[in-house]
Order: C-alpha cells, then sequence, then structure tokens
C-alpha cells in the first residue's frame, strides 16, 4: 500500500495566513494544488500574497461572528465547500509591543490586553471552528480541521530565556492556546466520525531573533535549535491528508524534543 499526503482535491481555508507560519503554510499548500482560501486581517497583505500565489483571499476579523460567517460563505460560494480549515490567527504580542502593554508585569497586566488575546486566540478558534465545522457538516462528506496552538499552551516559559529582551512570552498567549488544545479534544469527540479535529503546537520558530535569544533558547532543545519555518509544513500535509484518516483529537508537539525534558 502506497502513502502520500495528496491534498490536490482538498478546498482548504487558511486562517492567519500571512503570519511567520502562515505564509509558509500557504506556499506549500498552493504548491501541492490545494484549492484555497487565504483569509487574515485587513492590515495585513493578504490580497497581494493570494493573488501572487494564484489563490483567493478573503479580510477576516476573527473576533467578529459577522466576519467569520462572511469568510465561510465566501468558502461555500467560491470553492462549492470546504474539505479542512486551518486556524492559525494569533494575537502574538506582535502589534503590541509598540506600546509594551503585552509584556508588563503580570502584577500590573492590564484586562483589556488579556481580553484581546483571548478574542483573538481562543475565541476567534472558536467561531471559525462552528461555522466551518457547520459547512462541512452540511455536505456529509466529513472534513478535517487544524488548530494550531503552541508549546506555551502545554508548558509554562522558561522566564529567564527572555531577560534583556524587548519582548517576553506573556500570560493571554498561553493561557489561550492551552485553551485551543482543550478546545480541540472537545470538538474531536463532538464530530466523531464526522470531522476530524487536530492540534499542531509548535515551539519557538526563528524569525530574526537576536543572537542572545537564539543561543539560549537553543541551549532549552535537546535539538540546539529554534524551529525552521518548514520544519512545520510536514505534520500539517500530514493531518489534510487522507493518511491520517484515523487520526483526532491529537495535539502534535513540534518543538525539537523541548517538552521532553
Amino acid at each position: 500500500m502506497s502513502v502520500t499526503f495528496d491534498i490536490s482535491s482538498k478546498r482548504i481555508l487558511l486562517v492567519g495566513a500571512t503570519g511567520v507560519l502562515g505564509r509558509v503554510y500557504a506556499s506549500a499548500l498552493a504548491e501541492q494544488g490545494a484549492q484555497l482560501v487565504l483569509a487574515d486581517t485587513g492590515r495585513t497583505d493578504v490580497i497581494s500574497y493570494a493573488q501572487e500565489l494564484g489563490v483567493l483571499a478573503k479580510i477576516i476579523d476573527v473576533t467578529s461572528e459577522k466576519s467569520v460567517i462572511d469568510c465561510v460563505t465566501y468558502c461555500a460560494k467560491q470553492l462549492g465547500g470546504l474539505d479542512a480549515v486551518i486556524n492559525n490567527a494569533a494575537a502574538t504580542g506582535e502589534g503590541l509591543m509598540k506600546t509594551g502593554e503585552a509584556f508588563a508585569e503580570f502584577e500590573d497586566y492590564p484586562l483589556d490586553v488579556w481580553q484581546r488575546t483571548l478574542n483573538v486566540n481562543l475565541t476567534g478558534t472558536f467561531l471559525v471552528a462552528r461555522e466551518a465545522g457547520r459547512l462541512m457538516k452540511s455536505e456529509g462528506k466529513g472534513g478535517c480541521m487544524i488548530n494550531i496552538s503552541s508549546i506555551y499552551g502545554v508548558v509554562g516559559p522558561d522566564h529567564r530565556i527572555y531577560d534583556g529582551q524587548p519582548f517576553k512570552s506573556f500570560p493571554g498567549y498561553s493561557a489561550s492556546k492551552s485553551g485551543v488544545i482543550g478546545l480541540t479534544k472537545w470538538l474531536a469527540t463532538w464530530w466523531g466520525e464526522t470531522i476530524r479535529v487536530n492540534c499542531v503546537s509548535p515551539g519557538g520558530v526563528f524569525n530574526g531573533h537576536n543572537d542572545q535569544f537564539v543561543k539560549a533558547y537553543g541551549d532549552r532543545v535537546p535539538m540546539g535549535r529554534m524551529a525552521k519555518r518548514g520544519d512545520l509544513v510536514g505534520i500539517i500535509l500530514y493531518l489534510l491528508s487522507d493518511s491520517s484518516s484515523y487520526v483526532t483529537g491529537q495535539n502534535f508537539i513540534i518543538d525539537g524534543g523541548l517538552t521532553a525534558w
């Protein structure tokens, strides 16, 4: 029996398509011939990036119920339905770095920053899952859902590696990403035979970090380095393909062994 990760016939919605990993996912899926809709906020270049890849695009605000419904409706009209969705939208703190709000000391942490983070990372995942799941279920053919979490939804960060850095791990991110893992497991048991739902939790991905941070992080990883963006592509292709037809409710940790200590 031959095993392939063929996704060329799959109709896929990728939410959070222009981030550090979103672009890599989008490029790989387009290269594999997927029928693809890229979705991201109006503050990104999602439209031009989709044109570059020769796929469709839709502006989305995952914190808005109406915006999410509009996006899934667009997929239904343009693709005739959905076979899979990747929930990759995330509030990582980069948008708040200018004010430093996201990296305040916990004892002084602003409630609105906490809520904004949960609104994107967890409530946004819920809304996309609900609407995309409704569409896939209505087609009667089943489907696949991949939610993107983080190792910081599994273990706490080593705060020492952030000493002297202009950024830190922040509580809303860890709490929301842990919630994504829990939601994934709940959905897997809810949809059962209908829709497979899995989670991918990446470790730290290199994104122009300074040498001090790269060394501090790499020293915590058995493989001795941060992830490269391409390290996360294989698991996505596997989970989207029929080769993972008996896999649901799982959290795949791709971290170079960091959580194995």
